[in-house]
């Protein structure tokens, strides 16, 4: 079983009920959504949405371990969701924006929604005028929301 299948925050595999009776393959969808969904993976996309950072800033921000940083790092960059990069003994992170666009799609086709824009405070291509984006927000230091794409309903 790769390092990508189990959780790192739960021990568990992350087929079984989520592969959809699939004979234990779990879609790829699933498998970055579940990814996505863990608290901490989340926090982390949440600080890397607003732009690039050095390793040592999200163990600052998260207050965990940096060894348990590096390791949620490497499963959202196995999984094509981060990018790397090294300069001198710094690493720095960010948000592959393309995996997030396909995954924002997947669920706005869900929500019945023909595009998304990833542009905080425009319109998914093709809509009318709606609210802009609404920014990352913390709460006695957690991040308690972001949003990655707007989704605009269809009609």
């Amino acid at each position: 079983m790769s390092a990508a299948a189990v959780d790192a925050g739960s021990g568990t595999a992350g087929g079984g009920a989520a592969g959809g009776g699939t004979g234990g393959v779990v879609d790829p969808l699933i498998e970055t959504l579940r990814l996505i969904g863990h608290p901490l993976r989340f926090q982390i996309l949440s600080l890397l949405a607003t732009g690039e950072h050095p390793v040592g800033d999200l163990v600052a921000q998260t207050a965990q371990g940096a060894s348990l940083i590096s390791q949620q790092l490497a499963m959202l960059r196995r999984a094509g969701l981060v990018r790397s990069r090294r300069e001198a003994k710094q690493v720095f992170y960010t948000l592959v924006a393309d995996k997030m666009l396909e995954v924002a799609q997947a669920l706005a086709q869900l929500a019945g929604s023909k595009t998304v824009s990833l542009v905080p405070g425009q319109p998914a291509e093709g809509a009318g005028s709606s609210a802009p984006v609404a920014p990352v927000s913390q709460s006695a230091g957690q991040i308690t929301a972001a949003m990655f794409a707007q989704v605009q309903p269809r009609g």
